[in-house]
Order: C-alpha cells, then structure tokens, then sequence
C-alpha cells in the first residue's frame, strides 16, 4: 500500500525528503543551477542555491554546503555551469540539525550507473536525432547523454545530419 507524507500536502516549491521513497535512491539528470531568493515556510526569504532537473515532475532541489561539495569531488569541478547534463543520485539520510535527528536530502558520492540505450539507424529515435543535430537543437554531446553511440553510428549520425536538407515546398 502506498502512503502519502503529510508534507507531500503542504505542496512546497522545492525538494524534501518527504518525497523519496525510504531505501531508494532518485536518479536525475542536472539541468542547470542558479542562485535565487527561497520563501521559507516561515515567509523568511533568503538567496540559496538550487538544482533543477530534466525530468518533468521533479521539483527543484536547494543545495545545502554539505551536497555542493559532493557535487564538486563528484564531477572534478566547483563551477556550477559545469554540473548541468549530469546524473547525480539523491537519498535519504538522518542528520542531527537543530538539536534533533531529520530526515535530508543528501547527493550519493558516486556517480549513478545508468545504462543508456544504443542509438542506431534502426532505432525510432535515430530520425529525431538526425533533425535536432540539423537544427541545432542539441550537439553530439548532448545527444550521447541519453543514448550509447558507437563511434561508427555516431559518424554517420554526424553524416546524415549534414547531408539530409529539407525539401523546400513547391509550388
């Protein structure tokens, strides 16, 4: 049977504990992170970091010290512009804060394994690819961190996405 937190009825505009499952890990992709003014439940506004991600569904995440410094060792990095298009797993852990145990959201020290999916000419996904690579909605980079692209695919990828010009409409 499935429960509901009852903070999960509070709807907050940011990540909480309250919403991972106990003993599982969120997997998600980093979109971008930026600094901006959080209302807290007491209407004390403060300028915090927060990390935004890919999938839809998943609300922000403020970043505490404690995981920005995961994030850092993590990808070898401190700049924030460098952590977008990256899988971080996210987890549950109890802390001592303000004089009790809570539950808080904590950055695993590792890197997620996620197995992507191999992009080929026969894929579904291969004639979108070829379109976003033509109009310059993603680069090769981009593309490879949803896919697995064997060099020789991705060459002809890259082709493909040169070659193929849309038809101008005719009268």
């Amino acid at each position: 049977m499935n429960k509901t937190h009852w903070k999960k009825l509070n709807n907050p505009d940011y990540l909480g504990a309250y919403a991972l499952d106990p003993d599982k890990d969120l997997v998600v992709l980093t979109k971008n992170v930026k600094q901006e003014v959080v209302t807290g439940p007491d209407g004390k506004k403060e300028e915090c970091t927060v990390m935004y991600f890919s999938e839809k569904g998943i609300k922000p995440m403020i970043l505490n010290v404690t995981n920005a410094k995961v994030i850092t060792k993590l990808l070898d990095t401190p700049y924030i512009e460098d952590w977008a298009g990256h899988k971080v797993a996210i987890y549950i852990a109890e802390v001592k804060a303000f004089g009790e145990l809570v539950d808080a959201l904590r950055i695993r020290p590792k890197l997620p394994n996620v197995k992507r999916p191999a992009l080929t000419p026969e894929s579904k996904k291969w004639a979108d690819a070829v379109k976003s690579l033509r109009d310059g909605t993603i680069d090769i980079d981009g593309i490879k961190q949803y896919v697995s692209l064997s060099a020789e695919h991705e060459e002809l990828l890259i082709e493909q996405s040169k070659s193929q010009e849309e038809s101008p409409c005719r009268e």
